[in-house]
């Protein structure tokens, strides 16, 4: 048997006279569960307004929790965050939020954003002007397969 992991269990201790299987010309061992390669596995930290909340690496070096938003098209960053990480914003963007149909953000790019194995160079970001936690939008994760638990996000490469 196998455990949530994928890990080997020995439940033999639980059958009486458990013996492994006689030596059989078209037997043969089975495989073990391996996890996929190109499955990452982040943990939710929390939920705003039933949104996932992960860690995000910026710059090789800071981390931000952001939300998960599978509505967004970009990585949306706050204030605070893009004087943090120094952004040089490069021009105005006009974006429309579900309060608002048409706002001027600025967009600069940063060196890097990742999660858990997974990163971009030199993505573009968008700093909104009042928001209190950053986005990671459709822009980081749309070229994964993404499932999201009650307690992790997977992300499988496509």
């Amino acid at each position: 048997m196998l455990d949530s992991e994928g890990n080997s269990m020995n439940l033999g201790s639980l059958c009486q006279n458990s013996q492994p299987p006689k030596s059989r010309s078209n037997y043969q061992q089975p495989q073990l569960y391996q996890k996929d390669r190109g499955v990452y596995i982040i943990p939710i930290k929390s939920r705003v307004a039933g949104i996932p909340v992960i860690d995000v690496k910026f710059n090789d070096r800071y981390i931000f929790e952001m939300m998960l938003d599978t509505g967004a098209s970009e990585i949306v960053i706050t204030q605070a965050m893009a004087k943090k990480l120094k952004v040089k914003h490069e021009g105005t963007i006009w974006a429309s939020t579900p309060s608002h149909s048409r706002v001027a953000m600025s967009a600069g790019y940063v060196y890097s954003v990742g999660v858990s194995d997974i990163s971009q160079k030199s993505p573009l970001v968008i700093t909104a002007p009042t928001m209190d936690m950053g986005l990671l939008g459709q822009s980081f994760f749309s070229g994964y397969d993404m499932t999201i638990k009650s307690d992790v996000i997977e992300f499988r490469e496509r």
